[in-house]
């Protein structure tokens, strides 16, 4: 027989993982997020009718010294990511541990686009690349930008959730975001850390 101290104990702890779980299933966006270096990414979201999933997340460094910002990349979960630079769905998210111009943005696109595309095909797209850097702003410590392409509808710059502009065109989205997602990434592994979904845990 159990004794009535023990039953209590069991009753109890029964409530409380049942009222734990009543929680999670009315609140699921409360603990739907990863964390790296104390920063949450959101794990899914749906943009356009379409559900993005968090694969990975990247950190920029300055000199291997300073952290600059972390990037996490978003796809539909069918999309593989050896797919992610053709006409399909995805986002980069930016977090910035530190202060940067828009000039930071703008002076150096062209040169890292080049370096992935050639430089004939980056000129090719000047039109485009202007426009798109024009879009830039000056962003402080804790801000964060989001590049969004959506087929169809181009390439979205927004910062902290506010949209500042939209440049059309797949060639051109692949092209800027081959900064990031190409064979020749501002950082090696930056990008590593994109493509690879253990970063997604603390780090």
């Amino acid at each position: 027989m159990i004794s009535f101290f023990w039953r209590t104990l069991i009753y109890k702890q029964l409530v409380t993982v049942f009222c734990v779980f009543i929680l999670a299933a009315a609140y699921p966006g409360e603990t739907a997020a990863a964390t790296n270096r104390g920063v949450h990414f959101e794990d899914e979201m749906t943009l356009g009718g379409i559900q993005f999933t968090l694969h990975g997340i990247g950190l920029l460094k300055w000199k291997y010294l300073v952290n600059v910002y972390l990037v996490g990349l978003y796809k539909p979960a069918g999309v593989r990511v050896d797919q992610v630079l053709q006409d399909v769905p995805k986002r980069l998210e930016y977090y910035f541990f530190v202060d940067m111009k828009a000039s930071d943005f703008q002076d150096t696109g062209f040169q890292l686009m080049a370096q992935n595309v050639g430089e004939e095909k980056a000129k090719s797209m000047t039109s485009e690349l202007e426009a798109f850097n024009s879009l830039y702003c000056d962003v402080k410590a804790g801000q964060r930008y989001t590049f969004t392409y959506l087929p169809g509808q181009g390439l979205e710059m927004a910062l902290d959730d506010r949209v500042l502009g939209q440049v059309r065109g797949d060639e051109f989205a692949a092209a800027y975001l081959s900064i990031w997602l190409g064979p020749n990434p501002v950082s090696q592994g930056l990008q590593e850390g994109l493509f690879d979904p253990a970063t997604k845990l603390e780090q």
